[in-house]
């Protein structure tokens, strides 16, 4: 599966995705704190490329954890 991760620079769920044998590129305009394949810039710039699976994050300070059943 070609997959692209959007607005990931740790590159953990790059790195996850390539354990199983998936064409991974991530995509943020900071650099990836892992090496691996990614794309440093807009992901404009790269969307629409044929790929099967587009994984996009928010920046974890804009989420907010609550326990189920709150």
């Amino acid at each position: 599966m070609r997959v692209l991760v959007t607005c990931e620079f740790s590159g953990i769920v790059r790195e996850a995705f390539t354990r199983h044998d998936h064409d991974v590129t991530s995509c943020d305009l900071l650099e990836s704190k892992l090496l691996g394949r990614q794309h440093r810039g807009g992901v404009r710039d790269i969307v629409g490329q044929g790929r099967t699976l587009m994984v996009s994050h928010l920046p974890c300070t804009h989420l907010q954890f609550r326990e189920i059943g709150e």
